[in-house]
């Protein structure tokens, strides 16, 4: 977990609290989760880096949930 904080904080700034990395690692994959940190990361990078923490969180969240019914969809889970 501690490198995705890592991969948080080297790309969106300062990462949300412990307790959202393991809500995240209770309910996706580590792969899931860079994923949607790398995401957005790119969508804050497109909107000139003016997504707040509530946004990235948000937005992140909603890739991860995505991102874990597409592959619960395939039978990938």
């Amino acid at each position: 977990m501690r490198e995705l904080i890592n991969l948080w904080t080297k790309t969106l700034g300062t990462p949300p609290a412990d307790d959202q990395f393991v809500l995240w690692a209770e309910m996706h994959t580590s792969e899931i989760i860079r994923e949607a940190i790398l995401k957005t990361a790119a969508k804050n990078m497109s909107l000139g880096k003016t997504m707040d923490q509530g946004y990235k969180v948000r937005f992140a969240s909603k890739v991860m949930l995505a991102q874990s019914e597409r592959n619960a969809s395939r039978g990938l889970l």
